[in-house]
């Protein structure tokens, strides 16, 4: 299949990592759920910053720092091998983005390989909009991310969540679709 940046510059694609290439949110709420009770399944975190109402942010960000340090212990979503080798097979090349500690870097290096998940760069840092200058086509489901992202003039695409349906976005039922989206709107 031909693509379009075939005869432009490299183009790089930024591509999250939690909630989008493994199902994070479900992991989050089990280890939420220990330290209190009440924390409400993830279907109903209709906002980003949920948690406020149930941990505080040092607890909620420490309990993500511990699942990102044993990042290599979790599975991935299904299509998500294939999507990454479908989006380098546009020409893109693959930056792997997480809003993460670098404390979490070999575990996500070793999670990367163990699934065998294609890429080129990895970035992690408490700010991925650092590349905006950078990458043509961003992948996440950050409602923050997707607006700063086009105010860069940036494609951004997701997978929808309660967190980020209720925005202007253009989100997908999950990375198959996303694919089929991009092969049939850069190929055009």
């Amino acid at each position: 299949m031909a693509s379009q940046f075939s005869n432009e510059k490299i183009r790089r694609a930024l591509i999250d990592i939690d909630n989008t290439l493994w199902d994070f949110a479900p992991l989050l709420y089990e280890k939420l759920k220990l330290i209190n009770p009440s924390v409400p399944p993830p279907q109903s975190w209709l906002r980003w910053d949920f948690f406020k109402d149930y941990v505080s942010a040092e607890v909620f960000y420490g309990v993500i720092e511990e699942i990102h340090k044993r990042q290599d212990e979790y599975g991935v979503f299904p299509d998500a091998k294939r999507f990454l080798e479908g989006i380098r097979a546009l020409g893109l090349k693959i930056v792997i983005g997480s809003h993460r500690n670098r404390s979490a870097e070999e575990a996500t290096l070793r999670w990367l390989k163990k699934h065998d998940l294609p890429f080129d760069e990895l970035h992690l840092s408490y700010d991925k909009t650092v590349l905006f200058g950078s990458v043509d086509l961003v992948v996440d489901d950050s409602p923050f991310v997707h607006e700063k992202a086009k105010s860069f003039g940036i494609m951004a695409l997701g997978i929808e969540y309660p967190w980020n349906r209720n925005f202007d976005l253009l989100l997908f039922k999950n990375l198959t679709e996303i694919l089929l989206y991009l092969e049939n709107h850069l190929n055009s």
